[in-house]
């Protein structure tokens, strides 16, 4: 089912991870992004979007939340966009107020879990994403 497009609700964070659960929620991610029927659909969301960026992230946010979903659901986070924004912020809480303040070991498994929700190195869309 795709995502409705309403005004998002402002963000109500329910849900804070420490640092290792964060850890193994990335992991969880990674493994439902390196399923391969996910990166054969992301490589062809990638093909037919022309390697545009705005439009593959628009079509791949569909796609992604096939795979999210269960994820959430797991972790506690709603099913749904408000999920997805929520668990995004509890993840980016681990960057420090600058964004640059993830240790090492986390933000080594936030960049896996973005290349292979990106389609990984041979997807075509990394390098444009992560300029």
């Amino acid at each position: 089912e795709a995502i409705k497009a309403e005004a998002p609700r402002p963000l109500e964070r329910n849900i804070h991870l420490t640092t290792a659960l964060a850890g193994d929620l990335m992991d969880e991610l990674a493994d439902a992004y390196g399923q391969k029927w996910f990166q054969e659909r992301v490589r062809k969301c990638a093909r037919d979007s022309g390697y545009e960026r705005s439009v593959f992230l628009m079509r791949l946010k569909d796609v992604a939340f096939e795979v999210q979903k269960p994820v959430l659901e797991k972790w506690g986070f709603e099913g749904n966009e408000h999920g997805v924004r929520e668990m995004t912020a509890a993840i980016r809480e681990h960057a420090g107020k600058n964004g640059k303040e993830m240790p090492d070991w986390l933000k080594q498994k936030q960049d896996r879990c973005l290349e292979l929700l990106y389609g990984g190195k041979e997807g075509g869309m990394l390098e444009i994403l992560t300029r």
